[in-house]
């Protein structure tokens, strides 16, 4: 302790080792200054003009967002909810014990209507073409994080941007992630490699924007623990070592990769562009926007397992092997007057293919290897703000193919903010989707695990939600009504199937943050229930969040720092167990020697201790403290245990160079 005391003075002595850019901004006016010194930050001196910037000058865009973002250098208790390798606050899931492997899914989340092969398993940490970060930044500009991983290895994510002219920008970020895990057979090997490049001309008339990504999900698959009773009624206090526990798969293991070619660009056909202006010469741009994507999905066996009662084929090798490929363009016509109305309508073209190896035809099981469809369809988007009184974005899309029959999805919402700092917030969606792809085709050397389900229907999902958002007493709250008709599921005999009804549920999230002086409490709590067919989509009914702290200056006003402690907690239910041949989740089997296992109804405890330097914030944290007090019945799904007591230390550093 006293060393790791010595390290932070040694950093507060010497603030201007961190990239300072403006030591006359603290972080939490930064926005507000930079604003009222808009247009005042050049400084005549003859003919030299001296430019000095502020964080309101480094800022980023997704494809999809309508304004750009600053980039958010603050200390919150959100960024400790985002200090993970996903950069999302993971509210509504469950870890699994080792850093990079699957979430247990608590709360229904309709996922938006795309083609892909991309497992439920792997899809937690797997960068969409929306998430994709494009940069605008008047300096040379690195975002540097770190966190240590489980028992060996550790996640390190590394972006650097550079504005080579004002309308040329270049970003390059590597996230690499590998660590061995606690128990047997469970090494997380997570890579990615994004690089962007965004162009503007001076008039704003023509916009680029482009990028690739390369990204390996790939993961050790133990299938949890063979006999519970290893985990239950171990009393050494966790000091045994884990590793000593027998687990259900020795030797397999899963990997997806996926690489990905994007391109978009639109020119404005008349006229002198003004950007964020409601004055334009020319409202009206022709956009084009381009993605090829090729995926791939592995399960293998580098020896003979036993856990899986099935059959296998005569074959040499135990692994089977599936890709995607995908070739989307969509072209359209956006209306575009300032930041006050958008209109964007076009045609889509899409052309879909997934294929295995070869045809399997043996007894009753014909496979075929290939299966290819175009799918014609349009696109549209909305966006209207009314004097930032009422607000009203919409999108939808339809698209139709052969065998990916017609599909169509509409979303709508509409926010009201009737006095400053109240919003009425409603909205409503329907999405008529075609099943997951891993569900739907599968070919195995299992022979239980192979199936192309032909019969299968569109999944109809309807939404229908109100949210009220009190942001000056830093409260909202939200209810959320859900109906699904053809749900897809994987039943507790491994296989996919269809259900022919409806399953309904209903949701109320409410936020709230309370302060006294410098002092904070901040609360997630989420009712949700299953009213109809809950057997098929099992769920807890009550998830909670509090996090209690301390944020206050210290060490001379040099560093800015949280102290306090985080609890989570969600109610016992009979969850879903992990299938690793196709990481997906099913529902638990009744058959086993354990039964039906039921999870939750147990409060993970953390403590931590967040420190702020000019732009270098460090994370330091007792993970699941409560562990070295408590019984064995932490699990993240059947025969998964949680992890068990972790320090975790963790840096997030911008330079601004």
């Amino acid at each position: 302790m006293r060393y790791l005391i010595g390290l932070i003075f040694f950093i507060c002595s010497f603030p201007s080792v961190f990239g300072q850019i403006n030591p006359n901004y603290d972080d939490e006016n930064a926005i507000r200054d930079s604003l009222q010194a808009f247009g005042k930050r050049e400084v005549a001196n003859d003919s030299l003009k001296i430019h000095r910037p502020v964080i309101t000058d480094y800022t980023f865009w997704r494809e999809k967002d309508i304004h750009p973002s600053i980039i958010d250098t603050t200390l919150t208790i959100e960024s400790l909810y985002d200090h993970n390798f996903t950069h999302k606050d993971v509210f509504g899931k469950m870890y699994f014990p080792n850093f990079g492997q699957t979430f247990n899914p608590l709360s229904f989340e309709n996922n938006r209507n795309r083609i892909h092969l991309l497992p439920t398993g792997k899809s937690f940490n797997y960068i969409f073409p929306e998430d994709v970060r494009y940069y605008d930044v008047k300096t040379p500009t690195t975002e540097f994080i770190f966190e240590n991983g489980s028992k060996e290895g550790q996640y390190l994510s590394t972006t650097f941007t550079h504005n080579l002219t004002p309308q040329l920008n270049y970003s390059v970020r590597y996230r690499g992630l590998r660590t061995a895990g606690t128990y047997k057979n469970s090494l997380a090997a997570n890579n990615a490699l994004i690089a962007t490049i965004s162009y503007k001309s001076k008039n704003d008339r023509f916009k680029l924007w482009t990028h690739f990504t390369s990204q390996n999900i790939d993961n050790e698959e133990n299938g949890g623990i063979a006999d519970l009773n290893q985990f239950v009624l171990d009393d050494s206090l966790r000091t045994t070592n884990r590793q000593n526990i027998n687990v259900n798969l020795d030797y397999a293991d899963t990997q997806f990769d996926s690489r990905r070619f994007h391109l978009g660009a639109k020119y404005a056909l008349f006229g002198k562009v003004q950007s964020y202006s409601t004055k334009l010469g020319t409202p009206i741009f022709i956009k084009n926007i381009f993605t090829y994507e090729k995926q791939k999905y592995f399960y293998e066996e580098t020896q003979a397992e036993d856990y899986y009662d099935s059959p296998i084929f005569n074959v040499s090798r135990r692994g089977n092997k599936k890709s995607f490929e995908t070739l989307q363009n969509t072209s359209s016509v956006e209306f575009n007057w300032g930041n006050r109305l958008l209109i964007d309508a076009g045609v889509r073209f899409e052309n879909v293919q997934l294929y295995s190896g070869k045809p399997i035809n043996i007894g009753l099981v014909n496979i075929t290897d290939r299966i290819e469809d175009n799918l014609i369809g349009a696109v549209a988007n909305l966006y209207f703000d009314w004097n930032e009184k009422i607000k009203l974005r919409a999108d939808g899309e339809f698209k139709s193919g052969e065998i990916f029959k017609s599909q169509y999805h509409v979303n709508a919402e509409l926010d009201i903010q009737p006095i400053d700092g109240y919003h009425i917030i409603g909205g409503a969606m329907v999405e008529s989707a075609f099943p997951n792809l891993n569900l739907y085709y599968n070919q195995s050397f299992y022979k239980d695990f192979n199936y192309y389900n032909q019969s299968f229907q569109n999944t109809n999902t309807q939404k229908l939600f109100g949210k009220l958002n009190l942001e000056r007493w830093k409260t909202d709250v939200q209810a959320t009504l859900y109906n699904i008709d053809q749900y897809v599921y994987v039943g507790s005999d491994f296989r996919p199937k269809q259900f022919d009804g409806n399953i309904s549920l209903f949701q109320i999230r409410a936020n709230n943050l309370l302060s006294y002086r410098k002092f904070h409490l901040r609360t997630t709590v989420e009712y949700q229930k299953v009213t109809q067919n809950e057997a098929f989509l099992p769920l807890p009914d009550l998830m909670a969040r509090a996090s209690i702290y301390w944020q206050g200056k210290m060490f001379n006003e040099k560093a800015e720092v949280q102290v306090g402690f985080n609890g989570n907690y969600f109610t016992e239910f009979e969850s879903r167990e992990f299938f690793p041949v196709i990481n997906e989740f099913m529902l638990q089997r009744s058959s086993t020697e354990n039964g039906i296992q039921k999870i939750g109804g147990y409060p993970v405890l953390d403590f931590f201790i967040n420190i702020k330097v000019d732009r270098m914030r460090i994370y330091l944290r007792a993970d699941h403290f409560n562990t070295m007090f408590g019984e064995n019945n932490y699990y993240s799904a059947p025969n998964v245990p949680f992890r068990d007591f972790k320090l975790q230390f963790g840096v997030k550093w911008y330079l601004f160079t």
